[in-house]
């Protein structure tokens, strides 16, 4: 089915998932025939996914007491006085919050760092996880049928030998990859797996350039949260790592385990 270009107003909300099922699917096959466009979704994903990383923790945690008493104050006293100080009682709690934020590895929440200290294979995982996984007809460049091209093919792209991990002992089964382009014009691969139930999980292959420091990312998990899509990371080596899926924690932990295990 073709459609005319999304106005800016639709492609926004496409990002922020604030439209219909139906109306998304549309957005993203039309976006799947425009590369460019694509691209350009993929880093608006990618900012927003960063953005909420940075308070992924006070997003969780109850409102505070003194919020909720402004809450409960009776309409007519509502004056712009109190809510400017309502404001400035919440940024003051964002803050708090995000100063107080620890590094976190496996079982700890993601650490409250700025967008740009999440390793840029990290929000391309995100995008690309955003982008691919609502498609229907075609999630996939080369499908499972052809694994053994399919990792030839990538692992020549990127210059590693890469396996794909198999989850079918977690529910899971591969229905195929393909190349996207990464930092610096560099290739990245996406492998895409699917349940019974039609849930779907990406795991997203990235080789840091030569030299590229890799201090800000320990090879423990580390995680993310944009919305109701997890996702884990890990660097080994020079390769990064990043399994992503709208899926419970604990569920997803364990497939990223499964996938660690057999890439080690």
């Amino acid at each position: 089915m073709s459609m005319n270009r999304p106005d800016e107003t639709t492609l926004h909300a496409w990002v922020d998932g604030e439209l219909a099922p139906e109306r998304a699917a549309e957005v993203a096959q039309w976006l799947s025939a425009h590369p460019d466009e694509a691209a350009r979704a993929a880093a608006l994903q990618a900012q927003c996914a960063g953005l909420q990383a940075l308070h992924a923790q006070v997003l969780d945690e109850p409102v505070p007491p003194r919020l909720r008493r402004a809450l409960r104050r009776p309409p007519l006293q509502w004056r712009w006085p109190h809510a400017l100080a309502a404001g400035m009682m919440l940024a003051l709690g964002l803050g708090t919050g995000y100063g107080l934020g620890g590094a976190g590895h496996d079982a700890s929440p993601p650490a409250a760092g700025a967008l740009a200290q999440l390793p840029v294979f990290v929000r391309e995982a995100a995008a690309a996880h955003a982008v691919y996984v609502p498609e229907q007809r075609h999630p996939v460049e080369v499908a499972a049928q052809q694994q053994a091209h399919l990792v030839q093919w990538l692992s020549k792209r990127l210059g590693v030998p890469l396996k794909v991990p198999t989850l079918d002992a977690q529910g899971f089964h591969l229905v195929g990859g393909r190349l996207l382009p990464g930092e610096a014009g560099q290739a990245r691969a996406q492998f895409m797996y699917q349940d019974a139930a039609g849930e779907r999980v990406t795991l997203y292959v990235s080789v840091l350039p030569q030299g590229k420091t890799t201090a800000a990312a320990p090879t423990a998990f580390q995680w993310t949260r944009d919305g109701s899509t997890l996702g884990f990371y890990w660097i080994d080596g020079r390769q990064g790592y990043a399994v992503s899926a709208a899926l419970p924690r604990e569920r997803l932990h364990v497939l990223a385990e499964a996938i660690y295990r057999q890439l080690g």
